[in-house]
């Protein structure tokens, strides 16, 4: 149990049709419990309570907490437009998966009484940094809570990206890409890529083939003090460097995508029942 909570900032998706009467349930329980209540400006709109909404910019500094309203997508995203302010991020689940949610929206006022009485913990989760270098010039960077991947585009020609991993050399890639891993996304676009499953407190990065056309490359785990470079070789496919799934930037034949270990840390709000286990074998329906 750690300090309850007395500002909470809700944030969900615009499009998503279940979210304006959830959103309506959340703010007549705030009221009866005099909790305040910040949104961003177009679902403050779209509920009528204008003088509620505020620019994501400036929320950090009016809340104690985020809570998202939406599925694992939506809490990635919200992860890193934060992480920076170290704000926590709680979930509820309005989409499928949801292994970074504390439960779905019938529960709802449950998981915000708990929030509010501070029966909860926080997970730092491990996040990664990408910047990419062209001509040996910085020209993005970028932080991700699951994975960066360097992927080719629909033309169906293969791209080469040579793999070190501080400085030595391991392999190179011949396929559709490479992605590099965090723990926390190793159930995501690393489970269906082939690579292993890893606790969320496990200090570790994954380096996954994409769809390799050479049968030799398999997934390698490497310490998270570890910097992993990726020089990228095609001349008939468009490639990009993507972050979450969500954030991408165009590569050229020679860039070079630098990912480690990020100074910035997720904060995801759990609680104290949750295990990294019976979550895993519920979502992933594994035995009985």
């Amino acid at each position: 149990m750690i300090k309850p909570v007395k500002r909470l900032g809700i944030l969900c998706h615009p499009t998503r049709e279940s979210a304006p009467p959830l959103l309506r349930a959340i703010l007549a329980w705030a009221a009866r419990h005099e909790m305040e209540i910040r949104l961003d400006e177009i679902m403050a709109k779209r509920v009528r309570r204008p003088q509620l909404g505020v620019p994501r910019s400036e929320m950090s500094g009016l809340v104690d907490m985020v809570v998202v309203l939406g599925g694992d997508g939506s809490i990635l995203e919200t992860v890193r437009s934060f992480a920076a302010d170290g704000l926590p991020v709680a979930g509820i689940n309005l989409g499928h998966l949801g292994f970074l949610t504390l439960g779905d929206s019938k529960r709802a006022e449950a998981i915000l009484d708990r929030l509010r009485l501070g029966r909860y913990r926080i997970e730092n989760r491990m996040m990664l940094k990408a910047v990419v270098f062209r001509k040996d010039r910085e020209i993005f960077r970028g932080i991700a809570l699951n994975d960066a991947v360097i992927v080719k585009g629909p033309i169906l020609r293969v791209i080469d990206i040579d793999v070190s991993i501080s400085g030595t050399y391991i392999t190179s890639f011949r396929g559709d890409g490479v992605l590099f891993s965090t723990p926390t996304g190793s159930t995501a676009y690393a489970l269906s890529a082939g690579g292993p499953i890893v606790p969320p407190w496990v200090n570790a990065l994954l380096i996954c083939p994409l769809h390799s056309h050479t049968l030799n490359a398999r997934p390698v785990i490497t310490s998270d003090q570890e910097i992993l470079t990726a020089k990228v070789s095609a001349t008939h496919s468009t490639i990009d460097l993507v972050l979450d799934g969500q954030e991408g930037f165009g590569l050229l034949g020679g860039d070079e995508v630098q990912v480690s270990r990020a100074s910035e840390t997720a904060r995801i709000v759990a609680f104290g029942t949750r295990n990294f286990f019976q979550v895993l074998r519920q979502k992933m329906k594994w035995g009985r």
